[in-house]
């Protein structure tokens, strides 16, 4: 009984670990939501609702450096546009990468 309780707090802690957003994601989020804030049309985003890629990974912890994110910013029509978020050492740049592409990110 005990193995099958250890057994299923592991496997709730590796559910855990995949879900949430690391602090590359998060800063890839942001400034996709700065940008859009910043459009002439602004007005056409849902922009609390915006998501973007994982940040690359060797196994399930080790979090490695990326430097390129799609993000997605639902339209207030419905759907989602598309940008891209390239970083590095001149900074961070954003982009519109595809307008209406859908709402579900690659994996």
């Amino acid at each position: 009984m005990r193995l099958l309780g250890a057994l299923a707090i592991v496997v709730a802690l590796v559910a855990l670990a995949g879900c949430g957003e690391d602090a590359q994601q998060r800063a890839a989020r942001e400034e996709t939501q700065a940008y859009v804030t910043s459009l002439d049309d602004a007005e056409r985003y849902e922009i609390a609702e915006s998501h973007c890629t994982n940040s690359a990974r060797t196994g399930w912890f080790v979090i490695v450096e990326t430097n390129m994110f799609v993000c997605s910013v639902r339209l207030t029509t419905g759907g989602c546009d598309w940008f891209r978020v390239d970083s590095g050492t001149d900074g961070t740049s954003v982009r519109l990468a595809e307008p209406d592409a859908g709402c579900a990110l690659p994996e």
